[in-house]
Order: C-alpha cells, then sequence, then structure tokens
C-alpha cells in the first residue's frame, strides 16, 4: 500500500513541476515519474520479463499511467509550442519504436529509420504537390483535379507513403542476406548520406537546398498555427505512436520475435530446429519500414514541407541516443529515452554555441553505456542479475579435499569405501 501511496505523491511532484519550471519541464519531470514507475515495477516483480508482456499486469500499469499522462500533459500545458514540441515528440517515438524492432529483435544493426522515412516523405510530399495544388517546384503545374477536388490529398499521401517506405525498406533489405554487424550499418549510413545529396541536387523535384514545402497538410488552413491545429495534430500522432507500440508488441511478443530471441541465444541451435533466421528478419525489416514509410507520410502531410537537413547524420545520432539511454531492448525504454532527450533537447535549444546540448547528450550516452549497458531501463534487473551471480559464487560447492582423493585413488579396489 505504501508503496502505490510513493508512487502516487511523486505523480503529484511531477505534475506540479511546469507551475514552477515552466511548461516544458513536464516533459523531464514525466520521462522521470515513468522511469521510477518501470524501476519500482521491476523491483517488485518476481523473475524477469514475460514473453507475454501485454498480458502482463506491471505492463497494463505502466502503461495506464503513460496514457493517463498523454491525456493531461495538453490539458496542464496545453499552450501551442508545448504541442508543437510534444508532436514532435510523438512522430520521433513511432520511428525509435520501429528502429528499436530492427536493432533489438531483429539483431540488425541499421541506421536506415531516417532514410526510409524521409525517402517515404520526399516522395509523397512530391506526388501531392505535382497531383494535388501548387506549390514550390518548377516542374509541376497547377495540379491534377476531379471534380474540383484534389485527387493527392493527404489521406492518399500516407498510405502511398506506407508502399513507398515497403519497397525502399526490400531494397535495403537485400544486401542484409549477405551483409552482417558493422558493414550492413555503414551500407545504411550511407544510404543517409545518398539520399540527402540526392535531394540536394534535384531542384526540380525535391526543390533542392529550400526542399518541399506547399504539400497537402491535414491541418485545415484556417486553424494551421492555431491552437485548435496543434490540438488535432496532437490526437492524431498519439494515434500514430499507438499505431507503432501496437505493431511492436504484435511483432515482438509473437512468432517472429520468439523466433529471433532463440536465434539471438544461438543462431546455429535455431537454424538446426529449422528456424529460417534469415527470412524471419527480413519480415520484421519489411514490417517497420511499412511503419516508417507512413511515418514519412504523417510527417509530410503535418508540416506540408521538408527540407534535406532530415537526412542529417546529427538526426540519426540524436534518435539513436534516445533508445539507447532508455533501453534499446524495451518499449518502456524507448519511451523514456525519447521523452528525456527531447526535454534536454529543447530545454538546452538557446544555449550558446547551440551545439554544447549534443555535447552533453554525447556525455550522457557515454556514461549510460558505461554503466547500464542494456539502458535506463533495465537497471534494476541488471542489478539484480549481478547479485544472482554473486550468490551463485557465494552458494558454490564447497571444495573437495585432493588429499582424500588422491588416497583413495591409491586404494585397492576391494578396500575402498562403499559409496552411502
Amino acid at each position: 500500500m505504501l508503496h502505490y501511496a510513493g508512487l502516487a505523491v511523486l505523480f503529484v511532484v511531477a505534475l506540479a513541476v511546469p507551475f514552477v519550471f515552466g511548461t516544458l519541464s513536464i516533459l523531464g519531470s514525466m520521462a522521470v515519474f515513468l522511469l521510477l514507475l518501470s524501476w519500482s515495477i521491476s523491483w517488485r516483480r518476481q523473475g524477469g520479463d514475460t514473453l507475454a508482456g501485454v498480458r502482463d499486469r506491471s505492463a497494463w500499469l505502466f502503461w495506464g499511467m503513460a496514457a493517463v499522462i498523454a491525456i493531461l500533459i495538453p490539458i496542464i500545458a496545453g499552450t501551442s509550442y508545448f504541442l508543437a514540441v510534444m508532436v514532435t515528440f510523438l512522430i520521433y517515438l513511432s520511428w525509435n519504436v520501429m528502429w528499436g524492432l530492427v536493432l533489438g529483435t531483429a539483431g540488425l544493426q541499421s541506421f536506415a529509420t531516417v532514410a526510409v522515412a524521409g525517402i517515404s516523405a520526399y516522395v509523397a510530399g512530391y506526388l501531392s504537390i505535382e497531383l494535388g495544388k501548387t506549390g514550390n517546384l518548377s516542374c509541376v503545374g497547377g495540379g491534377e483535379r476531379i471534380l474540383g477536388i484534389p485527387v493527392f490529398e493527404w489521406w492518399v499521401a500516407i498510405p502511398v507513403a506506407v508502399v513507398v517506405g515497403l519497397i525502399v525498406g526490400f531494397i535495403i533489405s537485400l544486401p542484409a542476406i549477405r551483409l552482417r554487424g558493422i558493414y550492413f550499418a555503414l551500407l545504411t549510413i550511407g544510404l543517409v548520406e545518398l539520399a540527402r545529396a540526392y535531394v540536394v541536387q534535384d531542384k526540380c523535384n525535391f526543390g533542392g537546398g529550400q526542399g518541399l514545402y506547399g504539400a497537402s497538410s491535414f491541418i485545415p488552413e484556417s486553424i494551421a498555427g492555431s491552437l485548435a491545429g496543434y490540438q488535432i495534430a496532437y490526437v492524431a500522432a498519439a494515434g500514430l505512436a499507438v499505431l507503432a507500440l501496437i505493431i511492436y508488441w504484435r511483432v515482438n511478443y509473437g512468432r517472429l520475435g520468439l523466433l529471433l530471441r532463440t536465434a539471438r541465444e544461438s543462431e546455429p541451435v535455431a537454424e538446426v530446429l529449422g528456424t529460417d533466421v534469415v527470412r524471419a528478419r527480413l519480415w520484421v525489416f519489411l514490417i517497420s519500414s511499412a511503419v516508417l514509410g507512413g511515418a514519412g507520410g504523417f510527417y509530410i502531410a503535418y508540416y506540408g514541407s521538408i527540407s534535406p537537413s532530415f537526412f542529417n547524420f546529427s538526426t540519426v545520432l540524436f534518435l539513436f541516443a534516445m533508445i539507447m539511454i532508455g533501453g534499446i531492448n524495451s518499449p518502456r525504454g524507448i519511451l523514456v529515452g525519447t521523452m528525456l532527450l527531447m526535454y534536454v533537447d529543447k530545454r538546452f535549444v538557446d544555449v550558446d554555441p547551440p551545439e554544447a546540448r549534443y555535447v552533453f547528450i554525447g556525455l550522457l550516452l557515454f556514461v549510460v553505456t558505461i554503466v547500464a549497458r542494456d539502458g535506463l531501463i533495465a537497471i534494476p534487473d541488471q542489478i539484480r542479475r549481478r547479485r544472482g551471480a554473486r550468490g551463485t559464487d557465494a552458494e558454490g560447492d564447497p571444495p573437495e579435499d585432493v588429499g582424500a582423493i588422491e588416497q583413495e585413488a591409491h586404494m585397492p579396489p576391494g578396500s575402498r569405501p562403499e559409496p552411502r
């Protein structure tokens, strides 16, 4: 009872923080609260994580509180600026959840998350401008219309982006059959830079250095930039994040996830048992790519624009730091890490020089990697494993009397004592 009372007090304190330190601070206070909540759940739960994590009561408690926070945040700190930050956070969360599925579940060292989402967003934006309405492209006319209605509005752009993401993911996955580890990672990093270089050079189709703008948006022009517009965007982005989490659970705790966890323990044994590890990994990669494509389509449908800075390597490293600091193998860790670093990034955005906040994030990533290899979320499990290993060493078999063994070995067979 005291345990839940303490959590309730902590939750109230976290809610009160923005009234003292400003609305943005609620992002940091809620990240700390969710981290402490997850730690308390891990300490109280007997044993490790269950495979059916979505059925675990502790998982329901954590995600139930996360849902309550998601509902309360726009009420407590419902300014236009803060809701804009929250929409960006939810988009990042959907990307990071899919990236965690590739890195953690599939075990593929891929950095193609930004490339898949960005290419999908660019293609959807290009088609929206060309077939929907006039944008900034010099090679595009006034748009195609049927009965006066643009034929490529945002509700068409997002499904098309899903298909584009699936195609891009399939192309990237082909080398994964032959390349492993660092080689596949380098390939995907090169793909991100290749995508950036191409859109910068193609001024006719992709706007060059200024990017695309004027794509169809799901925010009506009459309320664009207003509080009502950001409220609509917040609800839509929350739906995107929930969809990404549901897909993560279905894959990670389903048959594919079980096969890949078995392969992670011993891939040769899994192959002997008839598991096609390569095919399972490719399926996970394709599923995540389709979701990333949809998230890219959501990005262009929300902002109505996109620029080559989308592909900056600093963006890749920023997202990577989020999932590594939180915990790459846990959706709870990915949520906490994304929320925590989003707060750090926005809190210190005015620091001079601006790059100083990236130095702080880099130091935080270094410390967490050294202290908690599986991220902040897994610290209780890591401590429990160390205590268990220490207890096993302390309770090991007592040392045998070497002299007695040697004496028994030299005794005649008939004179040896019978075993009891």
